[in-house]
């Protein structure tokens, strides 16, 4: 995978909350700025309120006018800073001035004789407002007035940053902090399988490591992932024993045809036909086409109009196996009805049969005999011998790939009869064995009759 096209699961989720955390604080945003737009008076008054309150906190319970132009001075010095928008003024509980940014100012509020708390607020102007509050000290009674004739200090709008900070940015932070931290907990513990999933997956080395991806614990959404890579390491190894079966078979099925060339130049000596030769070689080249064509497919690519005859088959079987036969000291013959054409390929069958045969002479005793035998009805072939037989519990087994056993004084059939066996799965027949007349046994390649329109054809 490029670099261009990598992302992290981990990253990209916490980008996606990143998203819905900024969508809900925009969205609160906005509804807060809706809600104060819409109330604007209610901030002035707020405003002008909080003018009067600063000032009414501090007062002592007995104050000179000096007093409280001082302690207006230190609690709110915008009022100095900017004389013609805001002014304050300090009542008496009798309601007379007592001190004012201005003395001329005199309020058009009249308190209510009673106890606080009191306050009101109203308009004074297009953009004016003033604000008044009771407050009791001791046992004085001060009324604090403050106007706000315009906000070049900003008093709103920190009012309203105020508030977005109380509504938005003190809920929201520290939750959004949380959910952060403990999304990213989860993320991290949600990604642990996966991160051992991969862990077992680096953890494959040679065909033995290639075993199911343990998926305990594994949330669900990956499981069709995890079944998927188990399929394909289980297809992996079954291409790879395939892979190595087709090298097994191939060495075994190129070793016959070579053991004959080699005993036909030991027997033939410095007068070997050279034409016999060069056909055994050719014969070779053909079957090692086969076994290439047929590795991938675990059977023999067969052409689907070839046909080919049993009898002359056996007859050129025989000739080539004679040379092995008379070095093991066996009497290797055939008996043919003549041609038994059948639909098939001529280099697969005969390689087939010269397995049998050679599986015949090795475990056929000397001076004993062994025929191929060619059928009719059906179309067959049998490789009868007089050796020592095959066990009846073995019978079943003998044809399984790597098969090994101990018949009489020989080694196991092995790859030899697997062979044979997906030769005639391929052309349609069957293969098996049965006990021979007098004792040995007799290997039966049974084969499908061609249909009468293909003889007529033939004929």
């Amino acid at each position: 995978m490029s670099k261009a096209t990598e992302w992290s699961l981990a990253r990209r989720l916490r980008s996606r909350l990143y998203a819905v955390i900024a969508l809900i604080t925009t969205v609160v945003t906005i509804s807060i700025a809706i809600h104060y737009g819409r109330d604007i008076p209610e901030l002035h008054q707020r405003t002008v309120f909080d003018l009067s309150s600063h000032v009414a906190r501090e007062l002592p319970p007995q104050a000179t006018r000096s007093d409280i132009e001082k302690i207006v001075a230190r609690t709110n010095p915008i009022f100095a800073q900017y004389p013609d928008a805001y002014d304050w003024a300090v009542l008496n509980d009798k309601g007379d001035l007592v001190a004012a940014s201005h003395p001329e100012l005199v309020t058009r509020k009249r308190f209510p004789p009673g106890l606080p708390p009191y306050e009101w607020s109203s308009p004074c102007g297009q953009e004016c407002w003033e604000a008044g509050k009771t407050y009791q000290t001791g046992d004085t009674l001060w009324h604090v007035v403050a106007i706000a004739r315009t906000d070049p200090a900003g008093l709103l709008w920190w009012l309203v940053l105020d508030e977005m900070l109380m509504h938005i940015v003190l809920p929201i932070v520290p939750f959004s902090i949380l959910i952060l931290v403990g999304t990213s907990g989860i993320i991290h513990r949600v990604l642990v399988p996966l991160h051992d999933l991969a862990a077992q997956a680096r953890s494959v080395r040679t065909l033995q490591d290639m075993h199911p991806l343990d998926a305990s614990g594994a949330p669900v959404e990956v499981e069709d992932l995890v079944q998927s890579l188990n399929r394909a390491l289980a297809g992996l190894r079954e291409s790879i024993e395939r892979e190595r079966g087709f090298l097994l078979d191939a060495s075994h099925a190129l070793r016959t045809p070579l053991a004959a060339v080699k005993a036909r130049l030991e027997l033939d000596g410095s007068s070997v036909d050279v034409k016999r030769l060069r056909g055994d070689i050719d014969a070779l080249v053909r079957l090692t086409t086969q076994l290439l064509a047929s590795a991938n497919a675990e059977r023999l690519v067969l052409d689907p109009n070839a046909v080919a005859d049993l009898g002359v088959i056996a007859e050129n079987v025989v000739s080539d196996m004679t040379p092995l036969a008379l070095r093991a000291g066996v009497d290797l013959g055939v008996s043919s009805p003549g041609p038994v054409p059948v639909k098939g390929d001529l280099d697969a069958i005969s390689h087939a049969l010269k397995n049998l045969v050679e599986n015949a002479l090795k475990f056929t005793p000397k001076g004993c005999r062994v025929t191929v035998e060619v059928g009719r009805t059906p179309p067959s072939l049998s490789v009868v011998d007089q050796g020592p037989g095959v066990p009846s519990a073995r019978k079943s087994e003998i044809f399984a790939r790597h098969s090994r056993a101990r018949f009489g004084e020989g080694s196991g059939a092995g790859l030899g009869l697997s062979i044979v066996k997906r030769i005639c799965a391929a052309h349609g027949g069957t293969v098996a064995v049965h006990d021979a007349e007098g004792g040995g046994c007799a290997f039966i390649m049974s084969f499908q009759r061609l249909p009468l329109q293909t003889l007529e054809v033939e004929q």
